[in-house]
């Protein structure tokens, strides 16, 4: 693969080079997941051209200068299980790239990438003037070449961690005329009422979540939940604790996360967590440290909830067994 053939003032050459058609496109999503429960939505396109921050609809799940989707997995375990990029619309690949390695640029071994943000990828031209293009896409998972045809729903790779990122995403960028273009507004920001947005069938726009949660005996560390970490089922009655911890993603200054830990007995645990920051993605536990006595046997339920103000933005339900 030539390197130019995937920078981005390749892609508005092709772009002009290109056929025309008489109306704007019509994108599928472009992962192969189920929106709120195996990938997230995690941050849109920034309207505001100020250094703060403004989606589609005038809320806050962008980052500043953001020009394009991200749909994120929850951890690095779906990553390895592999998870398929999809062609949004048919037309034809102007460009690849996949020589980056996946590796968070967190990581004090990760490359200078260069300028090549977008990391490994594939671009494509659907006549009229549009060019989508899809980033950070896993090292030898790319299966298509440069001039191929592609229909809709075309696997064109997996989900990576390559390029300008600290966790397995796809970066979906669409422009026009060589114009970055957000698909949920292509006419710009709608505060209240529904935009006319690019793609074929709704997407779900939440605010925020819960990306995965679990009963543990000790407490994890980041690492350990964002690579894959699951709940426990069993914990022994002597464990040096016994928690709930919780991944999610987009919280904001005054946001809640109410933990209840029930067993046939009644409640066990309660607690609010309040957010005091922006965070793009955090973590949070809460539960008991062993003192002198054993945990009580049976079963346990723990039920979750993260809140903004009176918007309950998502809920989850645990279960797990002390012997």
């Amino acid at each position: 693969m030539r390197a130019t053939s995937f920078a981005i003032a390749a892609l508005v050459a092709a772009t002009a080079a290109g056929p025309t058609q008489a109306r704007d496109p019509l994108l599928s999503q472009p992962i192969d997941c189920t929106l709120g429960e195996t990938c997230f939505l995690q941050a849109l396109f920034d309207h505001d051209p100020s250094p703060d921050e403004g989606d589609a609809f005038c809320g806050k799940l962008t980052r500043d200068d953001h020009g394009g989707t991200d749909f994120a997995l929850p951890n690095l375990a779906a990553m390895r299980a592999g998870v398929d990029v999809l062609a949004a619309a048919p037309g034809t690949v102007v460009g690849t790239r996949d020589s980056w390695p996946d590796i968070s640029t967190k990581d004090p071994n990760a490359p200078d990438l260069n300028g090549q943000d977008c990391g490994n990828g594939v671009a494509i031209r659907h006549g009229g003037g549009w060019v989508t293009q899809y980033c950070h896409l896993k090292r030898g998972s790319i299966i298509v070449k440069e001039g191929q045809r592609v229909a809709k729903g075309t696997p064109l790779g997996e989900v990576g961690l390559s390029g300008s990122t600290t966790f397995p995403h796809l970066h979906l960028s669409v422009f026009k005329d060589g114009a970055k273009v957000d698909p949920f507004a292509p006419d710009g920001p709608v505060c209240n009422g529904t935009p006319d947005t690019l793609w074929e069938d709704p997407l779900p726009t939440p605010a925020g979540g819960i990306l995965t949660a679990g009963f543990a005996g000790r407490v994890p560390d980041f690492a350990e939940t964002t690579d894959g970490l699951t709940n426990d089922p069993t914990l022994s009655n002597t464990a040096p604790a016994f928690l709930v911890w919780v991944s999610g993603f987009q919280s904001f200054p005054g946001d809640a996360l109410d933990i209840r830990i029930t067993h046939p007995d009644g409640v066990f645990h309660e607690n609010t967590i309040r957010f005091t920051e922006e965070t793009e993605v955090w973590q949070r536990f809460s539960g008991r440290r062993y003192t002198d006595f054993n945990w009580p046997s049976g079963p346990y339920t723990a039920t979750l909830t993260f809140r903004r103000g009176d918007q309950t933005l998502a809920t989850r339900t645990l279960e797990t067994r002390v012997e």
